[in-house]
């Protein structure tokens, strides 16, 4: 039986009474265990379902590390450095195959988030609220569950299969959906990934209905719902919905870009002006040294370094400059340039900003850029360069090159947030995979873009066919 399958069965059987958010409800003992039909019995036991759900996306295997590496790492924005420890050493060379294990991790800790979710949907929904607060928060709640599942399937969908725009109605093949609470064991088949988007957008459209709440640290709210659907209509092709929800969250009032005198704030101080949704990671609750900081960090393993190519797309006042620290890798590169993003570093408690205002402006821009809304476009587009540099000319580019201006400044702006790799396949680019002395040019459309169907789950699942061309 495949971690996967095992994963479901677990998730729909047992539930942790502990309240702590970093608890991991699949992993307690039998003594913490109740019944499942009784594992959400109130508001307590709701809000601990969702706790168990938020603390998945600390995992190294998910935003924690993997989600943010293997997007830039197989692009142009990273490369491994010649003294590392072997991390995401076949992603830098372009030859995953379906026994990766970092792949099969992905894989099992989404659908773990997937399942946990839907044992804090359905308890959720089936409580009775004694007044109209309590129903509130009982919304609330169940609202970041739809959420939370959305963001699930949304990367699955980009990690696991090709853009939306691969074939002309999506048709092609995506993920298993598992939306129901099943205690037996399944064998979930492949659903296109038209479908798995329509789940997508039905979550979304839950959670912004069920939620009143438009900003809280650290958890979903209704403009992080928003914030979401915009990067997922943007992906979808859907400009109309991508201008609307970037439109609501940007209007809000809730969010504002910082300053470029106080740029390194979005980094240093958690829960800053421009986040909508971060993960929160503190000294006592984080992923040790397996976390993003230590991965970078020069004091910690500093695996994935800043490649030449990115750094000499910055103007020399360019604020953004400042979060590629320039040093020495010792034993390794005399000449390095290392990720500043995470600046506690070792600490590890740097929380993961997954979506923060700037990324809003820039979907938009995109939107109206492939709709012809020019003079919009260069507005949002010129709102971000000119952000990072004071100094930068005015865009007036238009057609092709205002849509390849636009992708250029997503990539100096969310460089090493997990978005370069997606950012290129879903518009149909190549791909320059940039190592430490070569360079791997590979062309759209390409079957390695995409990550295989471990291995594992192929040999458990025999509905999980077919395994994803290339592999």
């Amino acid at each position: 039986m495949s971690k996967y399958i095992k994963i479901i069965l677990i998730a729909t059987v047992v539930f942790s009474i502990s309240t702590s958010c970093s608890s991991d409800f699949l992993e307690i003992d039998p003594e913490q265990n109740v019944a499942a039909e009784n594992a959400v019995t109130d508001i307590n036991t709701l809000q601990t379902a969702i706790n168990g759900v938020y603390s998945k996306l600390q995992s190294a295997d998910y935003y924690g590390r993997t989600m943010y590496v293997i997007p830039e790492l197989m692009a142009d924005n990273l490369f491994l450095s010649s003294r590392n420890t072997g991390r995401y050493i076949d992603y830098d060379s372009f030859i995953v195959s379906e026994e990766d294990t970092f792949a099969d991790n992905t894989w099992n800790i989404l659908y773990e988030v997937i399942v946990n979710a839907n044992r804090a949907i359905a308890g959720g929904e089936k409580l009775e609220a004694i007044s109209t607060g309590q129903q509130e928060q009982i919304d609330q709640l169940v609202g970041e569950g739809y959420a939370l599942r959305a963001l699930a399937y949304f990367d699955l969908i980009r990690l696991f299969a090709q853009p939306y725009n691969f074939t002309p109605d999506a048709s092609h093949t995506g993920v298993p959906i598992v939306n129901t609470v099943n205690e037996d064991e399944v064998s979930p088949a492949r659903n296109t990934v038209q479908e798995v988007y329509s789940q997508i957008n039905l979550d979304l459209n839950s959670a912004i209905n069920k939620m009143k709440i438009t900003k809280k640290d650290g958890r979903f709210s209704k403009n992080a719902a928003k914030a979401l659907a915009a990067r997922a209509f943007l992906y979808q092709e859907d400009f109309v919905n991508a201008i609307k929800y970037s439109t609501e969250v940007i209007d809000s009032g809730d969010f504002s870009l910082v300053t470029n005198d106080a740029y390194n704030s979005i980094w240093e101080d958690k829960f800053n002006p421009e986040s909508i949704f971060e993960i929160v990671n503190t000294i006592a609750d984080n992923e040790g040294s397996n976390s993003l900081g230590h991965y970078f960090d020069p004091d910690g393993y500093a695996d994935a370094l800043v490649t030449d190519d990115l750094f000499n797309l910055y103007a020399p006042g360019d604020k953004r400059l400042s979060v590629i620290v320039e040093g020495a890798k010792s034993g390794a590169e005399e000449s390095a340039l290392f990720v500043g993003k995470f600046p506690k570093g070792t600490s590890h408690d740097d929380n993961i900003r997954i979506l923060r205002l700037a990324e809003l402006y820039l979907i938009r821009a995109e939107a109206y850029a492939k709709t012809n809304k020019i003079a919009e476009a260069q507005t949002d587009i010129n709102t971000i360069s000119s952000r990072g540099d004071i100094n930068s000319a005015p865009i007036s580019d238009t057609g092709e090159a205002l849509t390849d201006r636009i992708l250029l400044e997503r990539r100096k702006e969310l460089a090493f947030e997990g978005h370069r790799l997606f950012d290129l396949n879903r518009n149909k680019k190549d791909v320059r995979i940039i190592q430490s002395e070569n360079i791997i040019n590979a062309s759209y459309p390409n079957d390695k873009f995409i990550l295989p169907i471990p291995l594992n789950e192929l040999n458990a699942n025999p509905n999980i066919e077919p395994q994803n061309p290339g592999y």
